[in-house]
């Protein structure tokens, strides 16, 4: 399926923020804060390990002889390339080399997800698919025509997971490709997003600890701008707390924290206009308006970096106590520490919750087999199988600094802990995970929450706008998740 032009919607959202602006002078910055609405939260409990019963009987078999998988081909396409694609590149060189039924498989990078993702529709169209793909839920979803249902494998006596096999995967990963009982795909790679905290400079602030509610990264970020104004230095003046972002992702994390749900519990579509996401868009209104968070000066900079790149040189810099980061991001944020010769402590953190429920927003790619014949499509699974085994994991792991889907990965990867603290430190942070929707509409509801925030930290949008700017984000998002059949 095409993607549908959304062009129209997102614009008609900036206008009619952006019209309800006209003729009015940029709000006053308050001299306290308002109160924060307190939310109470009626999210589940996430554990860290799968609670997947045991069946009682084993699955029956796929009826296929071992005989019928011998010589066979299977395609596999990608997005993976640098260390990552040589990761994946040596996983099915290995697994070419010892399955006995000498099943040869053909990794193809295929570019980005989105070059990916065109190729997938292309081939869907033209009955030429691969028989093993990845791609992010709302992509699967997008080609219900194409895949098959991998629960059967899954269970399967013969050629699937024993039960503390799958007991052993983390929860939040194992059941977030399951749609309307059927298993979409099976979990490839999970990053999240993050804060990255200044350790070392909260403790010269007089904290001892990190913020464990909105208040308190407030009254943090809010100490860390004061002393900026306050040292020798007028270059960093305005500077000092944390770093506006807005991609749907950092704003996405937010509403979680503050116990929004997003979805309607029935399934059938999205809600952002609740009291949390409100609560949610005061406090990040409130701290930009009082001064303590602040947009990257990237644009006056001139360095030829991208954002993310140069946010990460003023974090280096103590020119922000927080940021939004993904896991993926880690790696970089260390070099731009070394690059500034700074020796910081610094960690991650979840995002603050007024309810105590703090929430870190994960997301990634799957497996998934397209259809083919029914030996095909089983020595495609049994490549997916390898591939999450533990020590193929692990070794992918090493190369995309992303988190393991199951527990026993973690074990090879003790060395990889001790030599990357942060990484050790966002895994303690998977209880707290909070997937995105599941529907194939995501890919283009995505980007209207993007769009409010962008708006949201607009000199002349006022906090008494958050109502209906709520309101109206959920006409857009009804009317884009209509055109997604």
């Amino acid at each position: 399926m095409k993607i549908p032009p959304v062009s129209g919607l997102l614009l008609v959202l900036g206008l009619f923020l952006l019209l309800a602006a006209c003729g009015e002078t940029p709000a006053p910055v308050p001299a306290t804060s308002p109160e924060i609405p307190t939310i109470t939260s009626t999210l589940p409990a996430i554990t860290a390990t799968s609670t997947a019963i045991p069946t009682p009987e084993p699955a029956p078999t796929l009826g296929i002889d071992p005989q019928e998988l011998q010589g066979i081909t299977v395609t596999f396409w990608h997005p993976w390339s640098g260390a990552a694609g040589e990761a994946i590149r040596a996983s099915v060189e290995a697994f070419n080399e010892t399955n006995e039924y000498g099943i040869q498989a053909v990794e193809v990078y295929q570019g980005t997800y989105n070059s990916l993702y065109e190729k997938i529709e292309d081939a869907i169209s033209t009955g030429s698919s691969p028989d093993l793909v990845v791609g992010y839920l709302d992509q699967l979803l997008s080609w219900k025509d194409g895949w098959v249902d991998l629960e059967p494998y899954v269970n399967d006596r013969d050629w699937g997971l024993a039960a503390e096999e799958q007991a052993d995967f983390f929860d939040v990963f194992w059941d977030q490709d399951i749609v309307d009982g059927n298993r979409v795909g099976f979990p490839a790679q999970r990053s999240a997003q993050l804060l990255f905290y200044n350790l070392s400079w909260s403790r010269e602030l007089g904290y001892d600890s990190p913020p464990q509610t909105p208040v308190q990264l407030k009254g943090q970020a809010c100490a860390a701008t004061q002393a900026n104004l306050a040292d020798d230095d007028p270059e960093n003046n305005g500077t000092g707390g944390w770093i506006v972002n807005t991609t749907p992702q950092g704003m996405l994390s937010w509403l979680y924290a503050f116990g929004s749900e997003v979805s309607l519990p029935d399934g059938s579509g999205y809600r952002f206009d609740d009291p949390q996401s409100a609560a949610a868009l005061n406090f990040l209104k409130d701290l930009f308006d009082n001064g303590c968070a602040w947009k990257t000066r990237k644009s006056d900079a001139g360095e030829g970096l991208a954002e993310g790149e140069f946010v990460e040189a003023e974090f280096a810099a103590r020119q922000a106590l927080l940021i939004t980061g993904s896991l993926g991001d880690l790696s970089h944020q260390t070099a731009a520490l070394e690059l500034a010769g700074n020796r910081d402590e610094w960690t991650v953190i979840p995002f603050p919750s007024p309810e105590n429920q703090p929430a870190i927003y994960i997301y990634g790619p799957s497996f998934a087999v397209f259809q083919s014949s029914p030996a095909k499509q089983l020595a495609a699974w049994l490549l997916v199988r390898w591939l999450a085994s533990p020590a193929e994991q692990a070794r992918f792991i090493r190369a995309s600094d992303t988190f393991p889907t199951r527990a026993a990965a973690v074990e090879h990867l003790n060395d990889y802990a001790d030599s990357h603290p942060q990484w050790a430190a966002a895994l303690e942070l998977i209880p707290l995970a909070r997937t995105e929707p599941r529907y194939a509409s995501w890919r283009v509801v995505r980007w209207v929450i993007g769009d409010v925030g962008t708006q949201v930290f607009r000199s002349y949008f006022s906090a008494d706008r958050i109502p209906a700017t709520l309101e109206l984000m959920d006409e857009t998002a009804a009317e884009l998740h209509s055109r997604f059949p």
